[in-house]
């Protein structure tokens, strides 16, 4: 067995993480806040690596951490489960089908690019990318409402949530300007205790 930490791992948790993300990395079209559904069910329903309300804080984590979501996410639940090799397998496992498919997808782009086949299958799939992000709003939703059960704190976690809409959309803020304003108010509220 292979020891983390002070935590003993059965054997074969290497190969399900690989497993794991590269099903996730495979069928996760969209990437992104799409990808998240697809990772719930794998990691907490199915494995039940991390608690719901782990995924929750996982979710916000890697959303704002650089580098794409289902990075993100693999890194962390690998590295939980086994240290720095289970983080790179997962790693690896994740990001091997979308690096493969993008490759051969460049390769023959010109022949296909005008084949109305495959501009049918891309606006299929953009409505399909769309209702998994909306997946994705929701159960992060739940996550919060289950993690934050106070009424003052769901205000404050949707007042903060309106500031990015409206910073970003109305006034342009960059991005990352109105996620560190954002993180610092969160620091500021659990500095007086709301959280």
């Amino acid at each position: 067995m292979l020891c983390s930490g002070a935590r003993w791992l059965r054997p074969g948790l290497l190969l399900e993480l690989f497993t794991r993300f590269l099903k996730i990395g495979l069928v996760g079209f969209g990437g992104g806040w799409a990808i998240l559904p697809i990772i719930q069910r794998e990691i907490v329903e199915d494995a039940g690596w991390i608690t719901p309300e782990e995924y929750s804080n996982l979710v916000a984590i890697a959303g704002s951490t650089p580098g794409p979501v289902a990075v993100n996410a693999a890194t962390y639940v690998g590295f939980k489960l086994a240290g720095p090799v289970g983080a790179a397998i997962a790693t690896l496992g994740v990001i091997l089908p979308p690096f493969t498919i993008i490759s051969l997808v460049a390769y023959g782009v010109a022949s296909f690019a005008g084949n109305r086949y495959v501009q049918a299958l891309i606006n299929g799939l953009k409505g399909a990318v769309l209702g998994l992000m909306i997946l994705a709003l929701y159960s992060m939703a739940v996550g919060i409402r289950e993690a934050l059960p106070k009424p003052m704190q769901l205000l404050a976690v949707a007042l903060i949530a309106l500031y990015m809409i409206v910073s970003i959309l109305v006034f342009k803020f960059h991005p990352i300007v109105s996620l560190l304003v954002a993180a610092a108010v969160g620091i500021v509220l659990g500095v007086l205790g709301l959280w």
